[in-house]
């Protein structure tokens, strides 16, 4: 069975010399692997440049085989350019993205829903303009919602601190034990609200950014150490 789908590559290793072995996110099966051979060859039509991560394109393959690994019939690119190529903030956003995402998503089948998510929080690097250091904090929230933990925005003059663990703001503060501070609170409440701009400090932001990632971890064994982190805390400002 010939089998045509959008697809997002999750990740791309290489293989021997020449090949490479690319994990895709398809709408219609979920996570696939396929083998590319010669992707490093000149005037391949499956060029190893395609398979940046994050990408987005239309594939089709044979479902036949009974190997893990499966052979691309044809690709087409969603888009002609790639923020990796030409825009350091966005290339790092998209690395970040697909960090997070790989580690996540490691072994999931068919989810239409998610794969949707997917399409449109990418197309909103691509597209983004001005400022958009906070597109990443906006984007682990969204994500939060469609992985069921999504925080709840129970906010008060009595209940001011976020707790990672409780996954909702408490009365007290303590230090060391998941908590955010005032100030992260605030802002989380805030971005909760979805206050289309909220002006703080850029060690503010960075800080919640890095206790969001926190609180995947907290609820999601695949998700440990999150190396692109520092690369985006120190491209953004």
């Amino acid at each position: 069975m010939i089998v045509s789908t959008p697809g997002i590559v999750m990740h791309a290793t290489k293989y021997g010399d020449t090949s490479l072995i690319v994990k895709i996110f398809t709408q219609q099966q979920g996570n696939q692997s396929f083998i590319i051979k010669n992707a490093f060859r000149k005037n391949n039509r499956f060029a190893a440049s395609y398979f940046s991560p994050l990408a987005m394109m239309d594939i089709s393959y044979d479902d036949h085989s009974k190997s893990s690994l499966k052979y691309l019939k044809d690709i087409a690119p969603r888009r002609a350019s790639n923020p990796l190529y030409y825009d350091p903030a966005k290339s790092s956003i998209l690395l970040f993205y697909n960090e997070i995402l790989y580690k996540l998503l490691m072994d999931t089948g068919e989810d239409e829903v998610l794969f949707d998510f997917l399409q449109e929080e990418i197309t909103k690097v691509h597209e983004a303009t001005g400022n958009f250091a906070e597109l990443p904090i906006r984007f682990l929230l969204r994500l939060s919602m469609v992985m069921g933990y999504y925080p709840e925005d129970n906010f008060s003059p009595e209940n001011s601190y976020f707790s990672l663990q409780e996954c909702r703001f408490q009365r007290f503060f303590v230090e060391d034990s998941g908590f955010l501070s005032a100030q992260q609170s605030e802002y989380l409440h805030r971005l909760l609200n979805e206050e289309e701009s909220v002006p703080v400090t850029r060690g503010v932001r960075n800080a919640l950014l890095k206790n969001l990632v926190a609180y995947f971890q907290m609820h999601n064994e695949q998700i440990r150490k999150v190396d692109s982190l520092e690369i985006l805390s120190t491209v953004l400002h």
